[in-house]
């Protein structure tokens, strides 16, 4: 991809991130009108931050498809608040205590509290979702389950490896990365597409588009975590999967189960080099997909957008 049709993403990724901290900061209270005013402010905090990289799709692919500005905005606030959500209750059962340098929600509410926050903003999301459309609330509602069952597939640190082992090990790390992260980018883009009041089979395109993004995404925060030095002891049952799939035929495959930090460190080459084809793979079809669904100026951005959000994922977190 030339940088000048990546920076001409990045402008517009700006422009659109400005519009949306604008547009969040006026429409939360109407969004979140089931909760007093004096708790609203424990959502903006939340929601501040981010990259709104899930939100920036959602627009951008309701633009390209000739769709009112106004339409998407609604839809992207959704996506970002199911994005926020998932992130609390991760960092909660991860045990993070900080999130985008600072401190991680259940450090500051308590455990209960920021379920039940993450609980509240699932449920709001898909609520708004859902007054939109049908077709709305069915992608939205698809995204949240496929979510929760990602994450409750992922290995812990403390993973069992006589659970986890077996052939069928090697096919759980693409399952993963479309559950964990595919899937909410899959369906940023279809809920871009379905306010633009496009055909289904265009919107069926657009979840590829976006699916494919979030995986190249995935892949690469994984990458970045595991690979940037020797993996740990607490690494390991969390890197398993990885080296199930993309080592499967070689050093990996005389055992299944959790690798030793030497194993993997032995790894460590061949696992990076497949793990970076596989990201390429992902954003070459993500390309290819963006090919069948607009023309025009927004179609360059549609191409130069997955490498960019993976270049910005690099750039520090979700």
């Amino acid at each position: 991809m030339d940088r000048s049709s990546q920076a001409a993403f990045d402008v517009y990724w700006r422009c659109v991130r400005e519009r949306l901290e604008h547009d969040f900061d006026r429409r939360l209270a109407q969004f979140f009108d089931a909760i007093p005013a004096a708790d609203q402010s424990v959502v903006r905090d939340v929601l501040r931050g981010g990259k709104r990289l899930r939100g920036c799709v959602v627009i951008l692919m309701n633009e390209a498809l000739g769709g009112s500005p106004g339409a998407a905005f609604t839809r992207a606030l959704a996506v970002e608040c199911v994005q926020a959500a998932s992130l609390i209750h991760d960092d909660f059962v991860d045990g993070d205590t900080s999130r985008r340098d600072r401190a991680a929600t259940w450090t500051v509410l308590g455990p209960r509290r920021a379920v039940l926050l993450g609980d509240l903003m699932f449920a709001t999301a898909l609520s708004r979702a859902a007054e939109l459309g049908r077709e709305d609330g069915v992608v939205m509602a698809r995204a949240i389950a496929t979510m929760a069952a990602g994450a409750f597939q992922e290995p812990l640190a403390t993973s069992d490896p006589a659970r986890d082992a077996g052939p069928l090990a090697a096919r759980l790390y693409p399952r993963l990365v479309h559950l964990k992260t595919g899937v909410l980018f899959g369906a940023a883009a279809q809920l871009g597409a379905l306010a633009a009041e496009v055909s289904a089979p265009v919107a069926a395109h657009a979840f590829a588009y976006g699916a494919c993004i979030g995986e190249a995404y995935q892949i690469a925060d994984d990458l970045q975590d595991w690979l940037a030095a020797p993996p740990t002891a607490a690494q390991c049952p969390l890197l398993a999967p990885a080296v199930w799939h993309f080592c499967a035929d070689g050093e990996a495959a005389e055992r299944f189960g959790v690798p030793t930090p030497e194993h993997a460190e032995r790894l460590r080459p061949l696992l990076r080099n497949r793990m970076e084809a596989a990201i390429g793979h992902r954003l070459q079809r993500a390309v290819a997909a963006a090919d069948l669904l607009a023309s025009g100026p927004h179609v360059g951005l549609l191409r130069a957008a997955p490498y960019a959000i993976v270049r910005a994922m690099a750039r520090g977190g979700p």
